[in-house]
């Protein structure tokens, strides 16, 4: 709303010519006689000449056309705050993807050391929602020295991916290796030095990178083949490709480590710390390292803000964080993702382009943010249709009353025969502040790989029970959830089948079982 306090008098009379003023010098001097013994006079004048505007940050003035002193220290701290917000959503994708470098010192990693997973994936790990089902390795890849061989073992479904999580290559039945592992050859930006052959060529546009794979197990019974199968991985500078050197592997299975960002506290300066080891500006992100520019970051320059910038910086950390929560779980957008009409299921990725690019090459912003909020790495086999093959994730945040799934009711969902997963299905539950599997003593998921004492009711449906405490003679159907704490799933597909694809196989609605816990 304008709110214009302009005196009647002034409407009636025009605003003096600049000689007409210079005539009236004598009313106008802040030195003058007159205006000095006449304080009222020119406080009137004063408001003849000022506006004022009704806005959501309080009211803004204007005098003579200009910004007064106190409406320019608001405007400039919500300049900096607004901006500051927009950063932190623009540059989810490049944190979220740099949260995987995050923590591994402490389990003593050096560079081309491969991380993998002895066991099956705990909640005792914080990453963003992993599986229960497969056996992840991880490879952070540095190209600020050269270009980067890694070999994929056989069988392995992955991607290689850029900071942002762009897919650089699938890896796996959907990559170039079409499955039978390979000889991947990973390049640094603006690389001009000589390709050998014998390679897959991974065009990396970011200093920093990762290899994501997953080897896929029959049964929590019998690991060993899978385990065996990633620890065939290897990673080397190309510079040491005629002799390379012995590959070194570090078990993550029961180490207290968290592979995310950090959300609010410590965000900025992992995200300066992120960007100050990028060696080029890609185009793309022109107006966003203009952005942090403003707002005092300056990769490869200290980052020292001082109490009054940091004081504004920490509340933009939080309000970015919360919006991307929201984008994440409720975002207004979501209805078009929706899987199944009139349930709660929605695709987990919410784009037919991992690059999250409509068919103009736009950045899909909220699809892409309320994806890497909740997630890491993209690929190609993710969002196309692939029969057998591949991965798709359905996610539900709601019960059958639209209500938001709370730790401290019981729920149900009823899972029809017939599944179409060739590989595997799975329903994991994950805590919404972390993100990461809920923190439990029992399980936190539910997967056809270990199934052990999950009934499955005459019919080849089941029936999977969320609560904090398992009704009688439902223990192992029930996921344990926190009393007091969110909650949202995943159902995982591996090697949909055609079923999948025409919706002629569909997840029941989450339903309420008892409790009266609600999200006001």
């Amino acid at each position: 709303m304008l709110v214009l306090s302009i005196s009647p008098i002034l409407a009636m009379n025009p605003l003096p010519t600049q000689a007409q003023q210079k005539d009236n010098n004598t009313l106008l001097s802040p030195n003058s006689s007159f205006m000095n013994n006449s304080d009222t006079l020119n406080a009137n004048k004063q408001n003849q000449y000022t506006k004022t505007f009704e806005t959501r940050i309080g009211n803004l003035s204007t005098q003579f056309g200009y910004v007064t002193s106190e409406t320019a220290k608001k405007l400039s701290d919500e300049l900096f705050f607004q901006t500051a917000v927009q950063v932190y959503l623009l540059a989810l994708p490049a944190v979220g993807g740099a949260g995987i470098f995050n923590g591994v010192d402490k389990v003593g990693y050096n560079d081309t050391e491969i991380l993998y997973w002895s066991e099956p994936m705990t909640s005792d790990f914080e990453m963003l929602t992993p599986n229960t089902s497969t056996m992840y390795l991880f490879f952070p890849v540095d190209l600020s020295a050269g270009p980067i061989v890694f070999k994929a073992p056989p069988g392995v479904q992955g991607a290689i991916n850029n900071l942002y999580q762009q897919p650089l290559s699938d890896v796996g039945k959907q990559g170039p290796d079409k499955g039978m592992g390979g000889m991947y050859l990973i390049l640094p930006p603006h690389y001009n030095g000589t390709i050998p052959s014998g390679y897959f060529v991974a065009k990396s546009d970011t200093t920093q990178a990762f290899v994501t794979g997953r080897s896929f197990i029959k049964s929590y019974d019998n690991l060993t083949s899978a385990i065996n199968s990633n620890k065939e991985a290897r990673a080397y500078p190309l510079s040491q490709a005629d002799n390379p050197p012995e590959q070194k592997f570090i078990d993550m299975s029961g180490k207290q480590v968290k592979m995310q960002y950090p959300t609010t506290q410590g965000f900025w300066d992992f995200l300066h710390k992120v960007y100050s080891k990028e060696k080029y500006v890609r185009d793309e992100d022109k107006n966003l390292i203009g952005l942090m520019h403003t707002i005092g970051i300056n990769p490869g320059q200290p980052f020292n803000p001082d109490n009054s910038t940091k004081k504004i910086l920490d509340e933009a950390a939080i309000v970015g964080n919360l919006m991307a929560k929201n984008i994440g779980y409720d975002s207004p957008i979501k209805g078009s993702w929706i899987y199944y009409p009139g349930k709660n299921w929605e695709l987990g990725i919410m784009t037919d382009n991992p690059n999250f690019e409509d068919d103009r090459n736009a950045t899909q912003i909220i699809p892409r943010t309320s994806y890497v909020y909740q997630a890491i790495t993209t690929a190609d086999n993710m969002v196309k249709k692939s029969i057998g093959s591949g991965s798709k994730y359905l996610l539900n945040y709601r019960d059958g009353n639209d209500n938001f799934l709370v730790g401290s009711n019981t729920y149900k969902l009823h899972v029809p025969p017939n599944i179409p997963a060739e590989l595997f299905w799975s329903v994991d539950a994950y805590d919404t502040e972390t993100r990461s599997l809920i923190k439990s003593d029992v399980r936190s998921g539910i997967t056809s790989v270990n199934l052990g004492n999950v009934t499955q009711n005459s019919d080849g449906s089941y029936d999977i029970f969320f609560g904090p405490e398992p009704l009688a003679g439902q223990e192992g159907n029930t996921i344990k959830t926190n009393p007091g704490e969110g909650f949202f799933v995943i159902f995982r597909f591996y090697g949909p089948t055609e079923p999948y694809y025409d919706k002629s196989y569909q997840l029941p609605n989450i339903e309420l079982v008892k409790g009266d816990a609600r999200v006001q």
